[in-house]
């Protein structure tokens, strides 16, 4: 037991310099290839694949190709979709083609739809957009398949206006975010705001001051006036932005920041259907996008949803509760507050006021270690829920 956690933690000290030093991929391989433990040379994989995140068309290293071989004859499919991700990564053709394929069968298992798409997307394939309109009708795959129209260069947006009304609020604001990537994406949303496919209103303000820079008046004209931020809070911004960019970020522990997330952010907040619902449930949010992420924190009152105003009510027995509206009807209203739901009968308010802030504080960051900082950042970015400490 010791000699395989050694390996590991060997490994997966390698793993953050795999992109400058191909001796640490030759070690991943050489280790995957020699070990007996199926776990093991899960978790090499794995880190392999992490170290090779956002790189193209890399040369075969030494050993690849039998260990390729060997993983493609795994009774584990897990290995198997890990050995195409990977193979992608090293330009094998055959492993596009078998991921293309893998995505056109209706009878493929989702995880391995899912690996496919993202591997595909992260190789820019081509071919890959001409199966993109069929995917978008696929839920599971649906927010995957809207960012590849921002990647994939021949990928055709005007099919993502043609299904944009039967989206869900998320599937919408990744439309707008994808759209927002590039000039000439931002060009065919301009004009999608021009034809009322896409409402001034259905873009979040972090947006559009990225689309002003790109479309200039023509954007405005449709938009509207932009609230701008201080500029104390854009520096602030700013640099936690840059911190992000550190090679230390990258390395962050997602389990440790799963642990923040509770204490922190897990009495307002959900994600993956834990924490409370004072605020956005942030599973379906834009966390992928980490301006949005540091906008919300850093300055949470710049653009505050109407549902998610705090409320104040003044009652006739001399109570003053503030929280977000949960329900309302003609006898009572259900006023969310941090310690849980308080039921007010519309016949004892005395006052009641909606404020043009959030419930959520300022300056959660300024306490946090460096090192907390990256690993909350890293789980707020999680695609799907991390395992428990």
């Amino acid at each position: 037991m010791n000699i395989f956690r050694n390996i590991l933690f060997i490994s997966f000290l390698s793993v953050g310099f795999i992109s400058a030093n191909n001796d640490s991929i030759r070690i991943l391989i050489k280790t995957a290839l020699t070990t007996e433990n199926p776990a093991v040379r899960t978790a090499l994989l794995k880190g392999m694949l992490k170290g090779l995140e956002g790189q193209n068309d890399v040369d075969p290293p030494e050993g690849w190709s039998l260990l390729s071989a060997e993983l493609k004859k795994s009774e584990i499919p897990e290995h198997q979709s890990l050995a195409r991700q990977i193979g992608q990564v090293f330009g094998d053709a055959d492993a596009s083609t078998k991921a293309l394929d893998i995505l056109k069968n209706p009878k493929a298992k989702l995880l391995d739809k899912r690996d496919s798409l993202r591997s595909l997307i992260a190789q820019k394939n081509d071919e890959l957009a001409d199966i993109l309109p069929t995917l978008l009708e696929e839920e599971e795959l649906q927010i995957d398949a809207i960012r590849a129209y921002g990647i994939i260069p021949k990928a055709e947006p005007s099919q993502l206006f043609e299904k944009y009304a039967s989206l869900n609020k998320r599937g919408k604001e990744t439309v707008i975010e994808t759209l927002s990537t590039r000039e000439d994406l931002a060009k065919t949303l301009l004009d999608a705001m021009r034809k009322k496919v896409i409402l001034p209103r259905e873009i979040p303000s972090y947006t559009a001051r990225t689309l002003v820079p790109i479309l200039g008046k023509g954007f405005t004209d449709l938009y509207g006036e932009l609230k701008f931020q201080s500029e104390t809070k854009a520096k602030l911004i700013e640099k936690y932005s840059a911190l992000l960019d550190s090679p230390e970020a990258s390395t962050a522990d997602p389990v440790k920041g799963r642990v923040l997330f509770s204490s922190l952010c897990g009495n307002c907040h959900q994600m993956y259907g834990e924490g409370g619902k004072i605020g956005p449930d942030l599973t379906g949010s834009n966390r992928a996008n980490r301006d949005y992420i540091l906008l919300n924190i850093i300055d949470p009152n710049f653009d505050v949803p109407d549902g998610y105003k705090m409320v104040v009510f003044k009652t006739k027995d001399e109570r003053v509760l503030a929280g977000t509206i949960a329900e309302e009807d003609d006898q009572k209203v259900i006023l969310k507050l941090v310690s849980g739901n308080e039921i007010i009968s519309k016949t004892n308010i005395k006052e009641r006021t909606k404020l043009d802030i959030s419930m959520m504080p300022e300056g959660i960051l300024d306490y946090l270690k460096k090192e907390d900082f990256f690993a909350l950042i890293k789980y707020l970015q999680t695609e799907e829920q991390t395992e428990k400490p």
